[in-house]
């Protein structure tokens, strides 16, 4: 994660940029201190958009308030306006900048032809944004269209996403799909109507705008599925992202003041995080992958140099959506990963009490381990699922990465930074050789606003360490017993010789938080990423854990004798610090 600043601001403009989530609400200030851009305060907040405030200004000028009173320097003047831009005094700031998901996502309706043709890509460009489904029209559902019509004018979406036809293709269907969803227009109020975005045939758009275009305003993008083998979404992912911007950040209560005081329209969170992924990319030229755990949904990114996959679970996270878990997993399967004894009703109990209060946090350490269970399950999930569309779209969705960037509260929150390693470890099982950052400040999203706008004050803020690096991973692959020898690790050429077995995690200190030379010669069977048995000198950086090597094996697997599970849990805990 090495940068260089050695290049010197163009101007010496102060940048504030807040980030407004569903629980918390955190600013951060940006400066220019001798000649370089440099992370000057950050402040965290309670969230006010929901009730009794209901007004999301607020939350906003307790943290403003906050950085001016730790800083000393004026950011809002007495009638609680933001000072812009900065004077000769000292107070005030240059630039504002928002990024948010405190709004609620977009409850859209699918419509489309074939379940496993375009509804799927449709449905991939919906996790793009902050979307929930609420319904979907195809030809494999059993509703006549009375009560397809019933469903539409019951359920009110904010978004009608009609799809499916290849270009060329189907045309009959596809525009009796789009006479009943004007049907279902015309019976709502004329404020009640939902956007409409077309990601279709191509050859139908016309037709579908003059059957629809009266009732509600219809957007066009590129077909999400042109022929039965390509699969093309960013068109359409694009025009859903704007929407949800349009439709649900821009009616946020307040958000006109906060506009008042920014030059550019709220950018989605998974959107700021997505482009700063994109920025490691290129600045690493390779793969990286990002985890956001957020309160109301989590985000999962993958980028290399020249493509980005986003993808964002509204339906998942560690505040109100939680509980959805428990409609996908048993509560044994979140106990799987504990290493203390605890019956199926604590945990149902424990999850349904965070959806309901989403700002608690762990009061004992048994409460700090169930969180921290829940928290593997809820990124293994996403992550499994998202690995499986891509594989379906001919995309490796498991593919080794060089760097993992993790944010989000309950990983920057732990006690410990092995705990938030080996949360990430357990829940996405990677392989090969990385490095992992956590974002403990929660800035990510912030630095992807600023990459576009002074790209510089983003190299140079990562290079005075706005993230905790964690350290390097190695994760070896292939077939072995308990104990069988799987690598060799050699600090320094003969400073220290580290032998890792089977089923173990072990870390290995590099003794300088200076580049070291580590040798690591993998076993004949075993694969760390460039082949059988071939091991490779690296240059690596001690971090705030050292160098982990998971030789756990792949996928990772726990005794079935609930005794020797705990055991085992709790000896990897012990063996990570956490």
């Amino acid at each position: 994660m090495t940068t260089t600043a050695s290049e010197q601001p163009t101007s010496q403009a102060s940048f504030l940029v807040a980030d407004c989530g569903a629980t918390n609400t955190t600013v951060v200030l940006f400066d220019v201190v001798d000649g370089v851009y440099r992370l000057i305060a950050r402040a965290t907040t309670p969230t006010t958009v929901a009730a009794p405030w209901s007004d999301v200004v607020l939350g906003l000028q307790q943290a403003i308030t906050h950085i001016s009173q730790r800083t000393g320097r004026p950011l809002l003047n007495e009638r609680g306006t933001l000072i812009k831009p900065a004077r000769r005094d000292g107070s005030g700031v240059d630039h504002f900048i928002v990024v948010a998901s405190a709004a609620p996502p977009l409850r859209t309706l699918l419509v489309g032809l074939f379940d496993d043709v375009s509804i799927n890509s449709a449905r991939r460009a919906l996790t793009t944004s902050y979307t929930q489904e609420i319904d979907c029209f195809s030809l494999s559902d059993r509703r006549n269209e009375r009560a397809q019509v019933a469903a539409l004018i019951e359920k009110q979406p904010d978004l009608i996403f009609l799809t499916g036809g290849t270009d060329g293709g189907a045309e009959k269907r596809l525009l009796e799909m789009a006479e009943m969803v004007n049907l279902g227009l015309g019976a709502l109020a004329e404020t009640k109507r939902p956007q409409v975005v077309f990601a279709g045939n191509r050859h139908l758009r016309q037709q579908v705008g003059a059957l629809i275009g009266d009732r509600a305003v219809v957007r066009v993008a590129d077909n999400v599925r042109p022929t039965l083998e390509t699969e093309q979404i960013d068109d359409a992912a694009e025009v859903i992202s704007r929407l949800y911007q349009d439709v649900k950040l821009k009616s946020l209560p307040g958000i006109h003041e906060v506009n008042e005081w920014s030059n550019q329209s709220p950018t989605p969170t998974a959107r700021a995080f997505a482009d700063i992924v994109a920025y490691f990319a290129a600045l690493h030229q390779g793969r990286v992958l990002g985890v956001d755990l957020g309160s109301n949904s989590v985000t999962l990114v993958t980028a290399t140099a020249d493509s980005v996959n986003l993808t964002v679970r509204t339906d998942l996270g560690m505040g109100r959506p939680v509980v959805n878990l428990l409609d996908k997993v048993e509560p044994a399967a979140i106990a799987h990963w504990l290493s203390y004894e605890i019956g199926q009703e604590v945990i149902r109990d424990f999850i349904v009490n965070k959806s309901v209060h989403p700002q608690t946090i762990p009061m004992t350490e048994a409460e700090l381990r169930l969180e921290h269970a829940i928290a593997r399950q809820v990124i293994r999930q996403v992550a499994t699922e998202a690995a499986a569309d891509l594989d379906r779209v001919g995309q490796n969705g498991a593919s080794p990465f060089r760097l993992l960037l993790a944010r989000g509260a309950t990983l920057a929150n732990a006690p410990r930074p092995g705990q938030a390693l080996l949360i990430l470890l357990d829940a996405l099982q990677p392989v090969g050789i990385f490095s992992v950052a956590l974002d403990r400040y929660g800035l990510l999203p912030a630095l992807g606003t600023l990459a576009r706008r002074e790209p510089l004050a983003v190299v140079q803020a990562l290079e005075a360490g706005t993230l905790l690096d964690l350290g390097w991973v190695v994760v070896p692959t292939g077939p072995g017993q308990p104990g069988q020898e799987v690598l060799n690790v050699t600090v320094n050429p003969g400073a220290l010789k580290v032998d890792v077995g089977y089923g173990e995690i072990a870390v290995v200190p590099l003794g300088t938080a200076q580049p070291v030379e580590v040798s690591l010669q993998p076993a004949r069977r075993f694969d760390i990423g460039f082949g059988p048995g071939q091991g490779k000198t690296v240059t690596l950086r001690q971090g705030a854990v050292g160098l982990v090597v998971d030789a756990r094996g792949r996928p990772l697997s726990l005794p079935q004798d609930e005794t020797a599970r705990r055991n085992q849990i709790r000896q990897w805990l012990w063996d990570m610090g956490a």
